[in-house]
């Protein structure tokens, strides 16, 4: 929600192995894209040579 009431949703996300949590990168409805949160605390491992899902943050083609 914004301070003008208007709203977006999340478009991009962790992806369904991940419960669709929204990240740090993740993109919303209206194009804007979350660049900080107030968390400090969670943790995504990527392993080398392990590919992450295919619908973990995926790319948004304008």
């Amino acid at each position: 929600m914004y301070a003008d009431g208007s709203t977006a949703w999340i478009v991009t996300a962790a992806g369904k192995g991940n419960n669709h949590l929204a990240l740090v990168g993740s993109y919303l409805s209206n194009g804007d894209e979350i660049i900080n949160t107030p968390q400090g605390c969670s943790l995504l491992i990527a392993r080398e040579g392990v590919s992450m899902a295919e619908d973990f943050l995926p790319i948004i083609e304008d």
